[in-house]
């Protein structure tokens, strides 16, 4: 895998899936982070930004989805996500919900934006399903320990990691 990353946390509810053991609950990961890298498909690549897809979903329903930079305003894909399931009939299903996202969702944004791990807490998102740590490309990403110090599960699906990385091929080359 193309450059470094940050150190994973240790906390407990942090839980890393490294091989498909055919569960259910996995084969569901895998579904679902294939529809997020779907999702980051749709960004357009620039030099200054990573292509991540993210999902939200509660239990099999998907509430909505979010891509980077698909909203104006430099939005990343969990905050598009985010603001986008607003508007739909399943809001009120937000607060509990599993929000699926390609990278590592961020802790801080060059742009001066809130971070996508801020509003992940803040919608109340129970768990998140993240398909690789974001590389140290443009900063050291505490998002994941963000959302574990906020009382929030994390699995981290490593077994797609290379693809999560792919629409990101422009900046990791």
């Amino acid at each position: 895998m193309a450059g470094k990353q940050s150190p994973s946390p240790t906390l407990e509810n942090y839980h890393v899936i490294s091989f498909d053991d055919g569960s259910e609950e996995v084969e569901a990961h895998i579904e679902l982070m294939e529809l997020a890298i779907q999702q980051a498909n749709l960004a357009r690549p620039i030099e200054t930004a990573f292509n991540v897809g993210s999902l939200l979903v509660h239990g099999r329903q998907i509430i909505s989805t979010g891509y980077s930079r698909e909203i104006p305003g430099n939005t990343h894909a969990a905050q598009c996500a985010i603001i986008k399931s607003r508007s739909t009939s399943q809001a009120h299903l937000v607060r509990g919900s599993v929000l699926y996202t390609t990278m590592e969702p961020c802790s801080f944004r060059l742009s001066k934006n809130t971070p996508c791990s801020t509003h992940i807490i803040n919608a109340g998102v129970k768990k998140v399903v993240i398909g690789v740590k974001e590389p140290l490309t443009f900063s050291e990403c505490q998002g994941v320990r963000r959302l574990l110090e906020a009382g929030i599960e994390v699995v981290h699906l490593k077994i797609l990691e290379e693809q999560c990385l792919r629409p990101n091929i422009h900046l990791l080359s």
